[in-house]
C-alpha cells in the first residue's frame, strides 16, 4: 500500500494506491474517503492496482480555489489527476455516488482512457430527483444549519449515525463512526456547493451520448437495492444487462457487500 498526494488545480489530492498490474481507478461519493474503497481493495486479486483518490474537499485533499463543478470541470479535475498519476494504459473505472458524477463525465470526454466500467449506486440521469438531505443541503440557510449540526459531536453523531443507518442497513456501527469523524468542515463545505451546483437537469445534454457510451463498453452494475438515496430502478438504466442488485444491501455496497462487490468486481475486469 502507499499513500501519495498529487498537485492538481493548485490543491492537493491525497490518493491510496495498492497491488501492481491493471489500474483501476475507484471514485467515491458522498460522505466517504478513500476509505470506502479499502475493505474491498483488500479482497481484489493479483493483476489489479488500485487507486483511490479523495475526491476535492474530502478525505485529505484540498478543494482548489477556483474549482469548477460543472462536468466539463469536473472531468477536467479527473484528467489532470489522471495525468499526474502516470497512467500508461486504460484504466478500469468504479464508480459510486457523486463520484459517478465525476468519473462518467471524464469517461465520455475521454472514452479511449477506460477499458471497463463498473457503476454502483450512482446517477447520471435527468429525470433523477433529489433525496431528502440532497434537498436540504441546497436550500441556503437551511443547508448551513443543518452542516453545523452535524459539527456538533453529540447531536451530529446522532444524525449521521441515524441517516446512514436506513440509508445502509449493513453499515456496521465502527463503520458509521469512522465514516462521521472524517467528515471534516472541509468537506461539509464542499458538500454544499457540490449538491448546490448540481442539477439533474444537467445531465440531459449528454444522456443520449452516455446510453450510447455504456451500450458499448462493457459496463457492470452493482447495486443495493435497499438503497434510499438513489432508487434501484435507475440500475436498470446503464444500456447493459450486466445488473446485480442485491436485495439485502442498501447505498454502500463496498462496505455492506464487501466479499460479493470484490468477486463481482474481479470477473467483470478478468473477463
Amino acid at each position: 500500500m502507499a499513500s501519495e498526494t498529487h498537485r492538481v488545480q493548485g490543491a492537493d489530492v491525497h490518493v491510496w494506491r495498492q497491488g501492481e498490474g491493471r489500474p483501476l481507478l475507484m471514485l467515491h461519493g458522498n460522505p466517504d474517503s478513500h476509505r470506502v474503497w479499502l475493505p474491498l481493495m483488500e479482497r481484489l486479486p493479483a493483476g489489479i492496482e488500485a487507486i483511490a483518490p479523495d475526491l476535492p474537499g474530502f478525505g485529505a485533499s484540498g478543494v482548489p480555489a477556483e474549482q469548477s463543478l460543472t462536468l466539463d470541470g469536473q472531468a477536467q479535475w479527473l484528467e489532470e489527476l489522471v495525468a499526474s498519476l502516470g497512467l500508461d494504459q486504460p484504466a478500469d473505472l468504479l464508480v459510486h455516488d457523486i463520484g459517478g458524477f465525476i468519473g462518467l463525465a471524464w469517461l465520455l470526454r475521454h472514452p479511449g482512457r477506460v477499458r471497463r466500467v463498473v457503476v454502483t449506486n450512482t446517477a447520471f440521469h435527468s429525470d433523477y430527483r433529489w433525496h431528502f438531505w440532497a434537498r436540504v443541503w441546497r436550500t441556503p440557510v437551511l443547508g448551513e444549519l443543518t452542516m453545523a449540526m452535524l459539527g456538533a459531536p453529540l447531536i451530529g453523531r446522532m444524525l449521521f449515525g441515524q441517516s446512514l443507518r436506513v440509508g445502509g442497513p449493513g453499515l456496521s456501527r465502527a463503520q458509521r463512526d469512522d465514516t462521521f469523524d472524517a467528515y471534516h468542515a472541509r468537506t461539509r463545505a464542499q458538500v454544499l456547493r457540490v449538491y448546490r451546483a448540481t442539477d439533474p437537469e444537467r445531465f440531459a445534454d449528454e444522456e443520449g451520448e452516455a446510453q450510447a457510451l455504456f451500450a458499448r463498453l462493457p459496463v457492470r452494475v452493482v447495486w443495493g437495492r435497499r438503497d434510499i438515496f438513489i432508487p434501484p430502478g435507475f440500475a436498470h438504466r446503464f444500456a447493459t444487462d450486466d445488473v446485480h442488485v442485491l436485495d439485502d444491501i442498501g447505498h454502500w455496497v463496498a462496505l455492506e457487500a464487501t466479499d460479493r462487490l470484490a468477486a463481482l468486481v474481479a470477473e467483470h475486469l478478468g473477463d
